[in-house]
């Protein structure tokens, strides 16, 4: 990943954005990385990879369910395909 300072960015925009459109890039302020620019395709697939360890953080912090744990692929199929 390359870094270019803000001021860089502000000056050098349209070449930093070709780059990011191949490789996120780094941007730092007074020294320190703020943001990432990075093509569109990586960005949704930065957020979705994020949701899913957020979804998976929240899932494995709720108490087990004796009946949940008992259902099988067959019961929640029933459950899932009842409710539309």
């Amino acid at each position: 990943m390359q870094t270019f300072s803000s001021r860089e960015v502000q000056t050098r925009f349209g070449a930093v954005m070709d780059i990011a459109k191949r490789d996120a890039v780094a941007i730092t302020q007074y020294g320190r990385p703020v943001v990432v620019m990075m093509n569109v395709d990586d960005a949704h697939e930065a957020m979705r990879a994020r949701a899913g360890r957020r979804l998976a953080d929240f899932l494995g912090k709720l108490p087990l369910n004796p009946a949940a744990e008992a259902l099988t692929d067959q019961d929640i199929n029933a459950i899932v395909h009842g409710h539309r």
